[in-house]
């Protein structure tokens, strides 16, 4: 992508080169630490970046689904909603994990299930908003299929999105029920999510499946090796299709206008 100004990657590279970025601290660089340091903080600080890569994925999704409709982002009416919908999760994940940790780290013989009642506020909030986010998503995936379907290029950009997407939470609800079977009504299910695995196959499960979506989408919209070459060619009418952005495509560019402008004077 060094080869190509900023201003012409498209919304998925964009956000790409952030949640790769992400990716590698949600593989725990610092689990060394947790050999080294008599303290909860390596694991505190595992699931802070764990709660924060898989809020970034879902902020991701939305802004997709939204904004593959929109060529102007602000950020106050485009993301500031988004965000602080998805940052209500954040909170309430680390918050709950966060206490669980630092509380067994303490008192070995600590069972949040005792205590867990004093989160209760904590908890239905965050089923609230998970409703709430699901409900959105949703919303934003059938208005996209339903204005851009028809289209060049977006209905293959939507229907890419959409598998990788259904794959991951399909198989990520399976591997979730698998782990916890009817335990996923009980009280302590939140924090229980964010930070234990029972054994070694769940644990390489959720990562490997993380992993490789991320690393799929990376070379999927990776640009490929004529892409420096194709931009030769943007003046012919014949390959002016290929190379122009959605964007352009659909609503025409700027350039384009102002060259029919100056010949009708």
């Amino acid at each position: 992508m060094r080869r190509f100004s900023i201003l012409d990657w498209s919304l998925e590279q964009r956000w790409m080169i952030f949640l790769l970025i992400l990716l590698v601290f949600y593989n725990d660089p610092f689990y060394p630490l947790t050999f080294l340091i008599n303290s909860s903080f390596p694991s505190i600080l595992d699931g802070v970046l764990q709660a924060t890569f898989l809020c970034t994925l879902l902020l991701f999704w939305l802004s997709v689904y939204h904004g593959i409709r929109q060529n102007v982002r602000r950020f106050v009416p485009f993301y500031l909603p988004k965000i602080i919908l998805v940052s209500f999760l954040w909170i309430f994940s680390v918050v709950l994990s966060s206490v669980r940790i630092g509380q067994e780290f303490r008192d070995p013989m600590y069972n949040m299930t005792i205590d867990v009642r004093q989160f209760t506020t904590f908890r239905i909030i965050f089923y609230v908003v998970g409703i709430l986010y699901i409900l959105y998503l949703l919303f934003l995936i059938i208005r996209a299929f339903g204005e851009l379907r028809n289209m060049p290029y977006f209905d293959i950009r939507l229907k890419f999105t959409t598998l990788l997407m259904l794959c991951v939470v399909s198989i990520s609800i399976v591997i979730t029920t698998l782990r916890f079977g009817s335990g996923i009504i009980e009280e302590n299910f939140v924090p229980e999510l964010a930070s234990r695995y029972k054994n070694s196959v769940e644990f390489l499960s959720f990562y490997s499946l993380i992993n490789l979506y991320l690393y799929t989408m990376a070379y999927v919209y990776s640009p490929a090796k004529n892409a420096a070459v194709d931009s030769l060619f943007r003046d012919n009418p014949t390959f002016s299709m290929i190379n122009d952005s959605d964007e352009d495509v659909v609503y025409g560019s700027d350039h384009e206008v102002s060259r029919l402008t100056s010949i009708d004077r």
